[in-house]
């Protein structure tokens, strides 16, 4: 399986919580069979429709931060990182814009790969997240994050840091 974020599952995701709240919240206006009054109907659903939020935003939170342990369980394949060999003090990158969405478990990875690469060599990151920017995404053709952009190229999912490294200094 590509190790990437279709955009059209993230965004089914960030419309998913919500609905499973407001659902949580229309369903306990009965207690044991009985109805209950409309305020006290209300207040329950609203609460139910608060915990199902809060459950679903520690889920998405521990989804993210076990993903790479759970990746080959959900069937994209090892997340593991191929380290590049070492930059030499001569190697100057290009300046990369990264592309991410908000609960893209791949998207933190690659991140994280960047940083550690600045560490060695200086170059300018910056991170765009589409989540919710239509307009950057169709003026870019983003269908998948995360998306790396440089010198006028891209290299789009999950990526090592040695392809990383290849992709940055290609051409170079």
């Amino acid at each position: 399986m590509e190790q990437r974020c279709q955009l059209s599952l993230v965004w089914l995701t960030w419309l998913g919580l919500p609905l499973l709240a407001v659902v949580a919240g229309t369903r306990t206006g009965f207690v044991g069979g009985q109805a209950v009054g409309f305020a006290g109907g209300l207040g329950m659903g609203v609460a139910a429709g608060l915990v199902v939020l809060a459950i679903g935003a520690a889920g998405q939170i521990l989804y993210l931060r076990w993903f790479p342990h759970m990746s080959r369980w959900l069937g994209y394949g090892s997340v593991a990182d191929a380290p590049a060999p070492p930059l030499s003090d001569s190697t100057k990158l290009p300046s990369v814009t990264l592309y991410t969405a908000n609960v893209c478990p791949f998207c933190p990875i690659v991140k994280r790969r960047l940083a550690e690469l600045q560490r060695q060599s200086p170059f300018e990151v910056q991170e765009i997240d589409v989540t919710f920017r239509p307009e950057i995404i169709r003026a870019k053709g983003l269908r998948s994050v995360p998306v790396l952009e440089a010198n006028g190229r891209v290299l789009v999912g999950n990526a090592t840091t040695a392809q990383i490294v290849g992709f940055l200094t290609a051409g170079a």
